[in-house]
């Protein structure tokens, strides 16, 4: 990737909020996208993040921000078929939609 497709991918989060998106939920968002179905586990090993910055990170690209703000609704939470007391994160509509953008560049 160059520094021009790497701006306009930037750009296709900005439309989504101009100010408001950190650089690690735009590194989530890429990681469930070439992960869909992974665990908060797999989310926290591969970004080296803690267990608090995914699942704060995860509820603002969801429905609904931890502070009760409407969050981005890109990736929404399933519980893991195979273990209940684990969750997968999936793709919402919005977020394939800035998939299918993001794969155009």
């Amino acid at each position: 990737m160059d520094l021009f497709e790497l701006e306009k991918g930037l750009e296709a989060f900005a439309t989504i909020n101009p100010t408001g998106m950190p650089l690690h939920h735009v590194q989530v968002f890429i990681f469930v996208c070439q992960n869909e179905g992974c665990t908060y586990s797999e989310i926290e090993e591969a970004l080296n993040l803690t267990n608090s910055t995914v699942s704060r990170t995860i509820n603002a690209l969801g429905e609904t921000h931890r502070k009760g703000y409407k969050g981005f609704e890109l990736l929404e939470v399933q519980p893991d078929p195979e273990e209940g007391r684990r969750f997968c994160v999936w793709l919402k509509p919005k977020g394939k939609a800035l998939k299918r953008q993001l794969d155009k560049i």
